[in-house]
């Protein structure tokens, strides 16, 4: 007596290939290039606007909204003119942003942005800050 085997079909199978595939592709984010902090509770946002910097700022250094605006303003021009003339930003906290790709014809350039991460491939530690440990306001 022959027993015939019968297969259950797999859950992947039950879509269409072509279903799973825009599914897959749904499922990725467009701004990947954006990962989440550590530590923080609310989404990330993909673009930091003027407005919104200006605002985190202003909270951080206890400064009126206005002044901040300004220096936070004049600062980013600064770097613009940097950038234009070819020359590298070295910013601690940021990192360093060099010109990948000078601007053609009142085009884009591409630059091209190393943060430097605590312990990272090198295994340096961050550096302190300018304050003493025991100096708190």
């Amino acid at each position: 007596m022959a027993t015939t085997a019968t297969k259950t079909p797999r859950k992947a199978a039950a879509k269409p290939a072509a279903a799973r595939a825009a599914g897959a592709r749904a499922a990725k984010p467009k701004a990947a290039a954006t990962a989440p902090v550590e530590g923080a509770a609310e989404a990330v946002k993909a673009e930091l606007r003027l407005k919104d910097l200006v605002e985190r700022v202003a909270a951080a250094t206890g400064g009126k909204k206005a002044g901040v605006r300004e220096i936070i303003e004049a600062t980013l021009v600064q770097m613009g003119d940097a950038l234009k003339k070819g020359e590298s930003l070295n910013l601690p906290a940021f990192g360093k942003v060099r010109v990948a790709r000078p601007a053609a014809d009142g085009g884009a350039m591409t630059l091209k942005l190393r943060q430097i991460v605590p312990g990272g491939p090198k295994g340096k530690a961050a550096k302190e800050g300018l304050a003493e440990a025991d100096d708190q306001d």
